[in-house]
């Protein structure tokens, strides 16, 4: 059997938007493809889901997320995998100006869409712009923001230490870079109920939506048992320069949230290392 022959036939089992997407996309980077065909499909639903999955518990995260970059009026923003723009527009809210970085084309329609729902609400305005890019190739000024989040997406990004690498170059000396991303629990009974309810439940209720978001929920369990730990998170944060890395668990360990902040002195220090 000739190469183009089994090309052809791989094609025909692919869908037909993982073929849009790999036809326009000029890269090699698998990843990067799939999580655009995976989250270019009902962003509508994806805030609802995302309630599914934490149990409830997205907000409170969220809200501990940006309580540790001392948000304040006038204060610079950066957030990366924003996908609907949940933690941009809170940090908007806070009197901040945001940008907010996705890779996927449908997820920042549907982010605009919901700025133009929330601006002029309670007469605020809110200074928030959304960026088509890559996490690992920033095309943002260095030393310019006053933080930079990424909240549950680590996981979805094809280098690690490229995306906290791009963080840290993007926020000023003294400012923070901080990651909060799904893990394994700890605990024993409570991490086999996790696991039941992550790989068995949530897809099926994902059949609800439609297929393809049952397929979603099935690659994101996946991607939460073969995600780096918060320890190894906070060793990549060290070893690009942040310091006073600090690792929060939240509900049980369901989630981590891992912060560090920039400190040039550090950064040289670190290099030094290398």
């Amino acid at each position: 059997m000739s190469q183009k022959t089994e090309l052809k036939r791989k094609d025909e089992r692919l869908p037909e938007k993982y073929l849009s997407v790999e036809n326009n996309i000029k890269t090699r980077d698998r990843k990067v493809r799939f999580v655009m065909y995976l989250f270019g499909d009902g962003p509508k639903e994806y805030d609802f889901l995302l309630k599914i999955m934490s149990l409830g518990r997205d907000r409170h995260w969220r809200d501990k997320t940006i309580e540790r970059t001392h948000p304040r009026p006038g204060a610079s923003a950066l957030d990366i995998a924003c996908g609907t723009g949940l933690i941009s527009f809170q940090l908007a809210r806070y009197g901040a100006s945001v940008v907010g970085i996705d890779v996927t084309r449908e997820m920042l329609s549907r982010a605009n869409a919901l700025k133009r729902l929330y601006d002029g609400a309670n007469g605020r305005r809110l200074d928030v712009d959304f960026v088509q890019a890559r996490a690992e190739n920033l095309p943002l000024r260095s030393d310019y923001f006053d933080c930079a989040t990424m909240g549950l997406a680590m996981r979805n990004v094809s280098s690690i230490p490229e995306t906290i690498s791009e963080m840290t170059r993007c926020v000023k000396d003294g400012g923070s870079v901080m990651s909060m991303d799904f893990t394994s629990p700890r605990g024993g009974v409570f991490r086999h109920f996790y696991s039941f309810y992550i790989f068995d439940v949530m897809p099926t209720m994902g059949y609800v939506v439609s297929r393809h978001w049952n397929g979603i929920l099935r690659y994101l369990a996946g991607s939460i048992q073969r995600s780096k730990t918060p320890e190894q998170i906070s060793r990549i944060m060290q070893s690009c320069g942040l310091d006073q890395v600090a690792i929060r668990r939240m509900t049980l360990g369901v989630t981590a949230l891992v912060s560090g902040r920039k400190d040039k002195s550090s950064k040289k220090e670190a290099e030094d290392l290398i």
